[in-house]
């Protein structure tokens, strides 16, 4: 069967980057790309040399990828905001038939998913494995005494490591501190007669430090911590909490968004007046729906 040019050229790809990103701004990346092929009725790629992306390990992923350009025209289209919606991205329906979309930046933002959520949480389906993980981590993890079916989880996102380094700091990258996690804590303990946190974090010994009961009654409340499990697995297991406390960056994000309850968010992100607050719009960051805390 011959392509007409049409067929061929109506395109939208996304390049993943060489750098270190992680999952979040991965799954940022692939509902950019989806976004931009709803909006514009083109069919969406990525554009990888690897057979195995970030997002596969997580993921039964069906979208297309490709190796290399095709010999159509490409548009570049370069996100503006590192936090944000780029209302520039319209401009992407005016592209001619023949000439494919490629995409660079972050499409951090709410607005990007909204218009898609059905799609993208159909899209987003856990591997089996993972699954089978959760259930079998939390069906261990019943607090004595409890019933599964009457106390709600509330997954506990704690981003250190790489934001405390010189070069995140001085461009505004911030963490969460255990004030705000107590803060945030304590909004569930007032709403709910029971309430496990499940804590996942990239430095857990610093949670089991600070992330503690305090106050709170050790009949009623219970935090559980994820130790030893990968990016995937921590998750899949977040997502499948009931509610959820973010703290900075968007693997924080991706968890609340997959798990649809109750979101709490640490304000205090990106640092005042810094490089990344210039860059960012966080009002298209986080969800209107979403509770901000510092």
């Amino acid at each position: 069967m011959i392509q007409t040019a049409r067929q061929s050229c109506f395109t939208v790809v996304f390049k993943l980057p060489k750098t270190r990103n992680g999952l979040g701004n991965h799954l940022f990346y692939f509902a950019g790309v989806m976004y931009v092929a709803w909006l514009t009725g083109r069919t969406p790629f990525l554009l990888t040399s690897k057979k195995t992306t970030k997002l596969d390990k997580a993921f039964e992923l069906d979208i297309a990828r490709k190796v290399h350009y095709n010999r159509c025209a490409v548009q570049n289209f370069a996100h503006k905001y590192v936090y944000g919606y780029n209302t520039n991205v319209k401009d992407m329906t005016k592209v001619p038939a023949n000439v494919s979309v490629c995409l660079a930046g972050s499409f951090c933002s709410w607005k990007y998913t909204q218009p898609i959520e059905d799609l993208l949480r159909r899209k987003l389906q856990f591997h089996k494995s993972l699954t089978n993980f959760v259930n079998n981590f939390l069906s261990r993890n019943v607090p004595r005494g409890w019933v599964a079916y009457a106390y709600v989880r509330v997954g506990v996102h704690v981003r250190r490591g790489d934001f405390l380094k010189r070069w995140a700091v001085s461009r505004g990258f911030t963490v969460a501190s255990r004030q705000y996690f107590e803060r945030a804590m304590s909004y569930f303990v007032d709403h709910y007669p029971r309430v496990q946190f499940v804590v996942a974090s990239n430095d857990i010994m610093w949670c089991r430090r600070n992330i503690k009961l305090w106050s709170f009654q050790k009949e009623t409340v219970n935090i559980t911590f994820s130790v030893g499990h990968s990016t995937e697995q921590d998750l899949a297991l977040l997502a499948s909490c009931n509610h959820s406390i973010m703290s900075t960056g968007t693997f924080s994000w991706w968890a609340a968004w997959l798990a649809k309850g109750t979101t709490i968010y640490y304000r205090n992100f990106p640092k005042r007046r810094s490089y990344l607050q210039r860059r960012s719009n966080t009002s298209n960051f986080f969800l209107p729906t979403w509770i901000g805390m510092n």
